[in-house]
């Protein structure tokens, strides 16, 4: 690859996000039987690691890598997608970026309506998480990019 560009989310919400897409489909939720049976703890044991470790392999072996939060890209499509297409070398009008932007409440993801009425991660989980967060974020900052957005964890 020429140049690539590395999507991080907040681990705590991919792996809910992505736990809701396994067993509740494209745009769907899992069921209150998932969350609270085996699924949820083997699936925060195999995934949280592979968020971390997926990351670090960009930032080791990539030659050209734009790090870019995903709250960034909500917060600020327009601009976040500007700074991609030019690392790509793309030649893109603002016109079809404004025609992105225009579009991004889709059908094509989650209502986010249904939330859980607890928390699913126990205190050994966030520990872990944590540790890969503080991972990521010294990682990102030794190569001289921007860390981890704040309301990841506590640092």
């Amino acid at each position: 690859f020429d140049a690539a560009i590395l999507l991080i989310r907040n681990p705590y919400k991919a792996l809910m996000a992505e736990f809701n897409r396994k067993y509740g489909g494209h745009i769907g939720f899992a069921s209150e039987a998932h969350w609270r049976g085996k699924e949820w703890p083997e699936f925060v044991k195999n995934y949280a690691p592979w968020w971390a470790s997926h990351t670090l392999d960009w930032l080791k072996y990539g030659k050209k890598v734009l790090v870019v939060h995903y709250e960034d890209l909500k917060h600020d499509l327009f601009n976040q997608l500007k700074q991609m297409v030019s690392i790509l070398g793309l030649n893109v009008s603002d016109d079809r970026l404004l025609c992105v932007e225009s579009q991004k409440d889709g059908n094509f993801k989650r209502s986010g309506i249904r939330k859980l009425e607890y928390d699913p991660y126990t205190p050994e989980m966030r520990k872990m998480i944590d540790g890969f967060i503080k991972t990521i974020d010294l990682s990102l900052k030794l190569r001289n990019l921007t860390g981890v957005p704040e309301d990841y964890a506590p640092r």
